[in-house]
């Protein structure tokens, strides 16, 4: 049976955080125009949805399972296919350990699992809580999740994730003693985020998205708490557990910076933010948790397809990259 994310090996994590803190160019978006189609790589796995047959034949070949849940029209689904799979080195180790099988997000094709259950594609996406496309998931050969990528990842992210992934030996650790104490134990709707001092995609975020005045008016519902995984601070959780941010940050699966948790008052998780995004979705996730609209419609996918058309409703220009 196919474990959900709690499962990732935390060494794994860990080891990708402590690569990306490097810096990075400033990375360009390429557009999708409307009614563009997404273009498939000819290495994706032709597969019948049998995950018990899949995840065998991945181990005959002394290849790794990956999942990808994709939707027509995603401009970062176009990214991922068109800049980070064209990368000569993610390309190379993709094709030479990797079966990726193309699940739609709003597909009703059958699935089989390896226990022999049966759900459409749509139906596993919610099983597996896929909240953003691209979402990839990389299994080992009992189909437990060894890492997840929600969202979309540049080239230079997403390839140190998998050379880290392909590393067996990569178990050291980033725990350190942290000087501050930050306590999340209050009574307010809380927006973490996730950086490190050299990372130049933190930013660049700042500068482009978190000046902006919509951004700015959404980010004030929240109680804004920034942990500098460099600093490694001590955190205290809402249960009152106190941990390492770094180590917190692996424990959550955190793959990308600047990444963001959103919980409600109660300190409940309510949604992450582990990719590159631009504005749109960033104010989208804002507004799920803000409004509690997680209550009557639990798949952001579909709250995001409502306000794009709340929005143009009002005679807003949806840009979705910028």
């Amino acid at each position: 049976m196919i474990r959900q994310f709690p499962g990732i090996r935390l060494s794994i994590i860990a080891m990708g955080l402590m690569l990306f803190q490097t810096a990075f160019a400033d990375h360009k978006m390429l557009t999708l125009d409307k009614g563009q189609q997404i273009p498939q790589p000819e290495w994706f796995k032709d597969s019948f949805l049998d995950l018990a047959d899949d995840l065998a034949e991945a181990q005959s070949s002394q290849h790794r399972l990956v999942l990808y849940f994709h939707q027509a029209g995603c401009p970062y689904c176009y990214n991922l296919v068109t800049q980070v799979f064209t990368d000569p080195q993610v390309n190379q180790l993709m094709q030479q350990h990797f079966d990726l099988i193309a699940f739609d997000l709003w597909g009703d094709k059958t699935v089989t699992l390896p226990d022999g259950s049966e759900l459409t594609e749509k139906q596993l996406a919610v099983k597996l809580k896929v909240q953003y496309t691209p979402t990839l998931i990389f299994l080992d050969n009992q189909g437990t999740p060894q890492l997840r990528m929600d969202g979309y990842h540049p080239p230079t992210s997403f390839l140190s994730q998998i050379t880290t992934l392909l590393q067996p030996s990569a178990t050291k650790s980033i725990l350190a003693e942290g000087l501050e104490v930050i306590d999340l134990r209050q009574d307010s709707a809380t927006a973490v985020e996730f950086f490190s001092a050299d990372c130049s995609h933190c930013q660049q975020f700042g500068a482009q998205i978190l000046n902006r005045q919509d951004t700015r008016e959404l980010l004030s519902q929240y109680r804004h708490v920034r942990l500098n995984l460099t600093d490694n601070p001590v955190v205290i959780l809402p249960g009152g557990e106190r941990i390492n941010a770094a180590a917190w940050a692996a424990r959550l699966g955190i793959s990308y910076m600047p990444a963001w948790l959103l919980t409600d008052k109660k300190g409940q998780q309510r949604l992450t933010i582990n990719s590159f995004v631009r504005a749109f979705h960033f104010n989208s996730a804002l507004e799920y948790v803000a409004t509690k609209a997680y209550l009557r419609q639990p798949e952001f996918q579909r709250f995001i397809n409502e306000r794009g058309d709340r929005l143009r409703s009002k005679g807003y220009k949806v840009q979705i990259l910028q």
